[in-house]
């Protein structure tokens, strides 16, 4: 991580909602040597009040609706009139093969446009869909035709129909933070991938999870250091807008 990227950090207000894919970056945030801003567990408004990266446990796990109305309320209970930038994700179980991702995704776009309708001040990020580890290869291959594992590969195909269309519709919006694909690159950049019905798969690369979902904590790092300069890339365009604002007062 570059030394310039962690003072625009630490001038900033972050409110992150999660579960528990997103405690692991937090617990690796935290961890960053130097990052200059605390990293606090909170529901209070009144923590950003100064630089702070809050976050919370938003929702509930299989339920992405609860989670978009609980982020929403987060917002409104003060937090949206005092954050910088703000953003939460869904979970690998709240995507599934019987999820309607259409809708889902109707019901997220919905929720983000009414708040940043509400918040015009803020900067609202997206996040991909995290995956989970589905099995490749023969072994795979001869898994799912015996329906071993049909179910679990369905299951990552719908993550990957969210993720498509979301980003699709904020890729050139700058906002986007795509967790789904840091999850499916390898080290040395090939991404991991699997074949579902003719269609490759994005799928977690083995070496970033210990229980095929959850990522290790190297893992866990290597994403938290994506994420801080994804946030400081968000707050630098964030403050060039509002000095263009002032400026034209």
């Amino acid at each position: 991580m570059k030394e310039l990227d962690r003072p625009r950090l630490a001038r900033v207000r972050v409110c992150f909602g999660h579960q528990s894919v997103g405690q692991s970056l937090v617990n690796a945030l935290a961890a960053t040597p130097d990052l200059g801003v605390d990293v606090v567990e909170t529901t209070d408004h009144e923590a950003f009040q100064r630089p702070v990266f809050a976050h919370f446990r938003v929702g509930r796990n299989g339920d992405p609706w609860s989670k978009c109305l609980a982020f929403a309320e987060m917002m409104k209970r003060g937090v949206g009139d005092l954050v910088d930038i703000a953003f939460f994700k869904f979970c690998y179980v709240d995507i599934t093969s019987t999820t309607d991702v259409e809708r889902v995704f109707q019901i997220y776009e919905e929720t983000m446009a009414s708040l940043a309708r509400s918040y015009p001040t803020v900067a609202f990020l997206h996040v991909t869909v995290p995956l989970r580890r589905v099995r490749g290869g023969r072994m795979g291959w001869w898994r799912e035709r015996t329906g071993w594992t049909g179910r679990e590969r369905a299951d990552q195909r719908q993550r990957h129909v969210f993720n498509t269309r979301l980003r699709a519709a904020y890729a050139q919006t700058g906002r986007t933070f795509d967790l789904a694909a840091i999850e499916a690159t390898s080290l040395d950049g090939t991404p991991c991938c699997f074949v579902h019905r003719g269609e490759p798969i994005p799928t977690l690369v083995p070496e970033y999870t210990h229980d095929g979902g959850h990522l290790t904590q190297p893992a866990a790092a290597r994403a938290a250091a994506q994420l801080i300069s994804r946030l400081n890339t968000v707050a630098a365009c964030r403050a060039v807008r509002s000095g263009q604002a002032m400026s034209q007062h």
